[in-house]
């Protein structure tokens, strides 16, 4: 049922309203077809949903490509390793788009936003990489 148009019951009609009205919610019951048809724009299978003890539950099955990090394993990070792969990939990351933002580059190369952060001060401080304007608006340039 959660998969296609439904009444939604905020648990805290309080809380609920006070999201909305901040924005962080646009509507109510619309979340899971959401997640589902981003999940499907995104080529990756549905989420299954489970009821227990009037809890719903979803489970995402992730791509082996982001399975590995999501376990705590595979991710430079998690190992305390910072090694060149994950400059060179943001180095060609930019280099097909120049806008792209920090979060796309996490998702693209399978790392944290805070890896990805630490990676570009590391190329801008080797004169590898330059940003051009600011950090809303503005663009990379790789430095050859």
């Amino acid at each position: 049922m959660l998969v296609r148009p439904h009444e939604s019951k905020p648990w805290n009609p309080l809380i609920a309203s006070v999201f909305y009205r901040r924005g962080h919610i646009e509507t109510w019951g619309r979340g899971t077809l959401k997640i589902a048809r981003l999940m499907q724009e995104s080529g990756l299978q549905a989420p299954t949903f489970r009821v227990n003890a009037g809890f719903v539950t979803l489970t995402f099955v992730l791509p082996a490509s982001v399975a590995p990090r999501a376990k705590g394993g595979g991710s430079e990070e998690a190992s305390g390793k910072t090694s060149g792969k994950t400059s060179g990939k943001i180095l060609d990351a930019v280099r097909l788009n120049l806008q792209v933002t920090i979060p796309e580059l996490s998702a693209q190369i399978g790392v944290t936003t805070r890896s990805i952060e630490r990676n570009l001060q590391k190329l801008q401080d080797e004169k590898r990489l330059r940003r051009i304007g600011p950090a809303k608006g503005g663009h990379w340039e790789v430095v050859e």
